[in-house]
């Protein structure tokens, strides 16, 4: 059974004249006990938007324009900020990808680290308190009896990542979401941090990781979902998508970054930027930069569809790593 089962998730930003904008498009997955999914994509294609829509973490210019997001029996997205206030930061971790702006500049770490514990009600200050210690030595940082004593500003940028780390799992919550986790640190320090998720993985945490580093992904999660302009191109587990894309937004990414082994492999760049969300393209929003498209076709609305080229079931395309479903009318002829 899943942790967390998203639906047909939309989300629009309204424009300054007026003019609604749609930035999360029909966004379905799911995440279960025990496992990780990747999202990954260019900047811009949604993935922060679409977990920042799940939390109610979205500016006042947006808004959830349908879909549903179902966490241990209820609807993130149907909850009132007060009841989804009991669920952030207690069921549901969040790390941001910016430390220092997320962190309070004026506020001590312990103040930030216990927080959440005293106004849950999960423990006193001085039990807080030693979990707020015992999360920071086991994210990595040394001498954590004086440091959870400094300020945000005090540390380095790595450091303040792993304190943000262990500001999320301090809880110890059934579902956590990382943003970006391992960016401004070390490649020692990256092993660290991905081998103590994994560590909540086996004590059965769900987790969704939004990465650039496709690597990350591959070592890391069981599934990978790819999105582009609000929308998901592809969604597999991470072997079956990593080994064999079978969408050309997925075959770009995957020649255009560079993994461990791969040093004789050119690098092949996608050409082009990505769309302008206001004026996104008919059809699928990657065929303008896409060397195999095939007009009209591709400008036609593309199903998500498994390798076999058959409309996925609704409820099985859900299900993480269980089907291997890619928006293309080509996916089954791509290897």
């Amino acid at each position: 059974m899943s942790l967390l089962e998203v639906d047909d998730l939309r989300t629009e930003f309204r424009r300054a004249d007026g003019t609604r904008m749609t930035v999360v498009d029909g966004v379905s997955f799911a995440v279960e006990p025990g496992r990780a999914l990747a999202i990954v994509g260019e900047s811009g294609s949604g993935k922060s938007v679409t977990v920042r829509t799940l939390l109610g973490l979205l500016p006042k210019t947006a808004r959830v324009a349908g879909g549903s997001a179902t966490f241990q029996g209820k609807d993130l997205l149907a909850l009132k900020q007060r009841e989804l206030r009991r669920i952030r930061g207690r069921d549901i971790g969040m790390v941001f990808q910016n430390a220092m702006e997320a962190m309070n500049p004026t506020l001590t770490v312990e103040r930030q680290l216990t927080e959440h514990l005293l106004w849950h009600g999960i423990c006193g200050k001085a039990e807080a308190r030693e979990r707020a210690i015992e999360a920071l030595a086991g994210v990595g940082i040394p001498e954590p009896e004086r440091r959870i004593r400094m300020y945000p500003f005090q540390m380095s940028g790595g450091m303040r990542q792993r304190a943000m780390i262990a500001m999320a799992m301090v809880t110890k919550p059934a579902l956590l979401i990382a943003d970006e986790p391992t960016t401004a640190v070390d490649v020692t320090i990256q092993r660290q941090l991905l081998d103590l998720l994994a560590g909540l993985k086996e004590q059965g945490t769900g987790i969704i990781m939004i990465t650039h580093d496709l690597g990350v992904a591959r070592y890391f999660c069981e599934d990978v979902m790819v999105m582009y302009a609000g929308r998901v191109m592809e969604r597999a587990s991470t072997h079956a998508l990593l080994d064999a894309p079978r969408h050309p937004y997925s075959v770009g990414l995957l020649g255009s970054s560079i993994e461990v082994g791969g040093r004789d492999r050119p690098l092949i760049p996608i050409p082009g930027s990505p769309p302008d969300l206001a004026r996104r393209p008919d059809g699928c929003p990657f065929h303008p930069r896409c060397a195999q498209a095939e007009l009209p076709r591709c400008a036609e609305p593309q199903e998500l569809l498994t390798i076999e080229g058959s409309p996925a079931a609704a409820g099985d395309a859900i299900e993480a790593g269980r089907v291997h479903g890619a928006a293309c009318w080509k996916a089954a002829s791509l290897v």
